[in-house]
C-alpha cells in the first residue's frame, strides 16, 4: 500500500556551468569566428597561387594510384611510372585547354550568325504577341535596346574577354603543371604513413577516379543525343557536359540549359528541341541521382546539405574554380576535423550527424 504522506525523490538537477565556464566558452567562439574570417580573407586574397596548387595535388592524389599500380602490376621503375603517368595527365591537360581554346574561338567566330538568328527570332515572337494582343506587345517588340547589345562595340568587348578567359586559362595551366611537376619529383622520398593523410589521399582519389567515369558517361550518352539531333556546336557542349558534371547538382542543370538556346534558333519549338532538352535531363538524373550514389555510396560521408553550403562558400572565395573543388576540399577538411578531438563536432555536422 502506498504511503500518501511519502516524499517523492528530488529530481536530480542539471550542472550549473560556472561564470568562468561560460566566458571560456564565448572566448572560445569569437575566436573560431575571427580564426574563420581572417582564413576566408587569405584564401581570397592568395586564389591565384593557391588554386592552381590545390588543383595540382588533387591531380597528384589521382596519379598516385595510376603510379603505384604501374610500379606493383607491371613492375615498372620508379622514373618510368612517373613519366608514364605524367605524359597522360599532360596529353589530358592539353587537350582540355585546346578544346577550350577552340570553343572560345568558334563561337566569337560565328556570332554574327547567331545574332541575326536571335533577332530573327525575337522578331517571330513579337509578332506572334501582336497577333494575340498581348499588353505592352510595343514596349516587348521594340528591338533598339537588343540590337545594340549585339553591335560591334559589344561583341569587341566579348572577344576581348574571351581572349583574357584564354591567357587566363593558359597561365592557370602552366602554373597547375609546374606544381604538379615538383609534387611528382618529391612523391618518391617517403610513402605517406600517416593515417589520416592516407584517408584523406584514399577517399579523394577514389571520388575523383568515379566522378572522372560517371562524367564521362554522362558525355557520351549526352553527346550521342546532340548528334543525332544534328545539333550546332554538339561536341562542344557533350565536352562542357563532363567539365560541368564536377560541380555538384548545380553543374548538371547548367550543362542540360546550356544547349537550349542554340537548339530554339535552330529548331524553334520542333521535336529536335524537346529531344535536346528531355533526353539529357533524364540521363543526367539517372546518373546523377541513381549510378553516382551507389558508386560512391558514404565514402565521402557528406550530407547534401553541407555539399551545397561548401559549393557556395568555395564559389564565393574562388569562383568557378572553387565551385568545382568544393566536394573534395570540403571531403579533406571533414577527414582532419575528424581526427582531432575538439574538432570532431565540426565533422559529424558535416557528415549530418548531430554531435553527442
Amino acid at each position: 500500500m502506498n504511503n500518501p504522506f511519502k516524499r517523492s525523490p528530488r529530481a536530480v538537477a542539471a550542472p550549473v556551468k560556472s561564470g568562468d565556464e561560460v566566458y571560456r566558452n564565448i572566448n572560445t567562439a569569437c575566436f573560431i569566428a575571427i580564426a574563420a574570417v581572417c582564413i576566408t580573407m587569405a584564401l581570397i586574397y592568395t586564389k591565384t597561387i593557391l588554386v592552381p596548387l590545390v588543383i595540382a595535388v588533387f591531380i597528384y592524389t589521382m596519379m598516385a594510384p595510376a603510379i603505384r599500380f604501374l610500379r606493383v602490376r607491371f613492375r615498372f621503375p620508379r622514373w618510368v611510372a612517373l613519366i608514364t603517368a605524367s605524359v597522360l595527365a599532360a596529353v589530358l591537360l592539353a587537350l582540355l585547354v585546346i578544346f577550350i581554346i577552340n570553343s572560345v574561338s568558334n563561337m566569337m567566330q560565328v556570332s554574327g550568325v547567331y545574332q541575326a538568328k536571335l533577332l530573327e527570332s525575337f522578331n517571330w515572337v513579337a509578332n506572334l504577341m501582336k497577333d494575340y494582343n498581348v499588353p505592352f506587345v510595343d514596349e516587348i517588340s521594340n528591338l533598339q535596346g537588343l540590337t545594340s547589345l549585339f553591335s560591334a562595340q559589344q561583341l569587341s568587348s566579348v572577344l576581348k574577354g574571351g581572349v583574357g578567359f584564354t591567357f587566363k586559362i593558359l597561365s592557370y595551366s602552366l602554373l597547375v603543371v609546374t606544381f604538379l611537376f615538383f609534387l611528382l619529383i618529391g612523391s618518391g622520398r617517403s610513402a605517406v604513413t600517416n593515417p589520416v593523410l592516407r584517408e584523406v589521399q584514399n577517399k579523394i582519389s577514389a571520388y575523383l577516379f568515379i566522378h572522372i567515369v560517371i562524367s564521362l558517361l554522362t558525355g557520351l550518352l549526352v553527346g550521342i543525343v546532340y548528334f543525332s539531333a544534328g545539333l550546332e556546336l554538339a561536341m562542344m557542349f557533350a565536352v562542357l557536359t563532363i567539365v560541368l558534371n564536377f560541380i555538384p547538382n548545380v553543374g548538371s542543370i547548367i550543362a542540360v540549359l546550356l544547349p537550349l538556346p542554340i537548339a530554339l534558333i535552330q529548331y524553334g519549338f520542333g521535336p529536335q528541341f524537346w529531344v535536346v532538352l528531355i533526353i539529357p535531363s533524364c540521363a543526367q538524373f539517372a546518373i546523377g541521382s541513381i549510378l553516382e550514389p551507389k558508386l560512391l555510396g558514404s565514402g565521402l560521408d557528406l550530407h547534401p546539405v553541407a555539399v551545397i553550403g561548401s559549393l557556395i562558400f568555395w564559389a564565393l572565395v574562388w569562383g568557378i574554380p572553387g565551385a568545382f573543388l568544393a566536394v573534395p576540399i570540403t571531403s579533406a577538411i571533414r577527414v582532419i576535423l575528424s581526427q582531432l578531438e575538439p574538432t570532431r563536432p565540426f565533422a559529424e555536422i558535416l557528415s549530418g550527424r548531430l554531435p553527442k
